[in-house]
């Protein structure tokens, strides 16, 4: 991974903490690049626990790669932040659900591949502002995730 995707990394998961903190969630952030959850949102009283998987684009929405095997994703949380390097980052909250439905692949028309090498990703038209696609009830929704005391 490039300095540049890390750095928009780190931004997306700090800029996540920060507005789950600001909704009262107490935050736990993992290890960068481990498989799974990027941060724990804890409630107050510690009864919810949410892990949430966090995606973050420097400017404008790009396609998010999901690999070939998106049913081995277990983070029953999603956060997509669109802009991240910019003044006002815009954040969608999405379940695993919901971007299991919408996800995509690859028809292999333009890279020949057979359908077991086929990758899976989400479309940017989900997380971008203004698309015909948006997933307007996700934009900065902090609220779905629950009341954190």
């Amino acid at each position: 991974m490039s300095n540049d995707k890390q750095i928009t990394g780190n931004v997306g998961v700090f800029h996540t903490a920060r507005e789950l903190s600001r909704s009262g969630w107490n935050v736990m952030l993992t290890v960068r690049n481990a498989k799974g959850a990027d941060l724990f949102a804890i409630s107050a009283d510690e009864r919810v626990v949410h892990p949430i998987q966090v995606k973050a684009h420097a400017t404008k929405p790009q396609d998010t790669p999901l690999g070939l095997q998106p049913e081995n994703y277990i983070t029953p949380w999603w956060v997509f932040v669109a802009f991240a390097l910019s003044s006002e980052p815009t954040c969608y909250v999405i379940s695993l659900d919901e971007v299991r439905v919408r996800m995509g692949r690859d028809p292999g028309t333009r890279s020949g591949k057979s359908e077991h090498q086929r990758l899976f990703w989400l479309h940017r038209r989900y997380y971008s502002p203004g698309s015909d696609y948006e997933m307007i009830e996700a934009r900065n929704a902090w609220h779905r995730l629950g009341q954190a005391r």
